[in-house]
């Protein structure tokens, strides 16, 4: 069932390093991971397996049924009958705060590791999600990009159809990582006006957080900034069915003068112009 009272803002932010595939196991066969520094959710299409990683021992995966296997954590077991696997590798830590599971976990990192849940019964919706996957990787019409959009479908469907609760114990062991400082300043960037402000949303001072972004970027945090605010707004102008007034107040200019002001000097034109040669 559809959590109503809930309904976080489709995810924005690009995945890393993610893909999709399936993966089929004659019964009595060994599955297993091939990389530990990434981040997996397995989704059993048929038949059932008995797995084990470093956080959960023999525990059964069922078909309808997910599996969530963090960083740095082998898995391996064996197929119990034919399995057909649909595995999600990501490499993300954190989305941005306002739509993501994860503004709920990191707000409630005191939990008792003992409830941790490694799988969930999937809804309708998600196995309808995973099935149409299996065709683009079945009929190879599948790219990159195409597996951005169907991962943050895929954030999308957790944060609509289960409950708050359920997401933190399935997700618990992602709150105890060390959150990379690209992917801090990825999620946070959005929201900042200057240096200071991101510096402050990603919990460093300013004088150490500019000199771990330019070991990072290797570019000043200002001119990143620039750049990054550029690059969004046009990408939002291509998007013909969204008013300017509303690209005025999602990136916080006082007017529309300043956005003007902006386009011409960033983007080589006016909003106008620049939306009216792309159509």
């Amino acid at each position: 069932m559809i959590r109503k009272n809930h309904k976080p803002a489709f995810c924005d932010e690009n995945p890393i390093d993610c893909h999709f595939d399936v993966k089929s196991f004659p019964a009595g066969t060994t599955v297993h991971s091939d990389d530990t520094n990434i981040i997996y959710l397995i989704f059993c299409m048929k038949g059932h397996a008995r797995i084990t990683s470093t956080f959960f021992h023999d525990e059964i995966l069922c078909a309808g049924e997910v599996m969530f296997v963090p960083r740095g954590s082998e898995y391996s077991g064996v197929a119990l009958s034919d399995v057909t696997l649909l595995v999600h590798k990501y490499n993300n830590t954190i989305c941005r705060a306002e739509n993501c599971i994860l503004s709920y976990l990191y707000s409630h990192k005191n939990i008792d590791p003992k409830i941790y849940c490694c799988k969930l019964t999937t809804p309708n919706s998600m196995q309808v999600l995973m099935s149409t996957v299996t065709t683009y990787i079945t009929d190879g019409t599948h790219d990159a990009d195409l597996w951005k959009l169907k991962h943050k479908e895929l954030i999308w469907v957790f944060t609509r159809y289960y409950e708050a609760e359920e997401l933190r114990m399935f997700f618990h062991p992602i709150t105890g990582e060390q959150i990379p400082f690209r992917s801090l300043v990825l999620t946070h960037y959005r929201k900042a006006n200057n240096t200071e402000e991101l510096a402050e949303l990603c919990g460093y001072g300013v004088h150490t957080f500019r000199r771990l972004f330019k070991k990072e970027f290797d570019v000043p945090v200002y001119q990143w900034l620039i750049k990054k605010r550029a690059e969004n707004i046009q990408y939002r102008l291509l998007q013909q069915f969204v008013p300017l007034t509303d690209i005025i107040d999602e990136f916080n200019f006082s007017s529309p003068q300043h956005f003007n002001s902006f386009c011409k000097q960033y983007l080589g034109d006016t909003p106008g112009n620049l939306r009216k040669s792309k159509q």
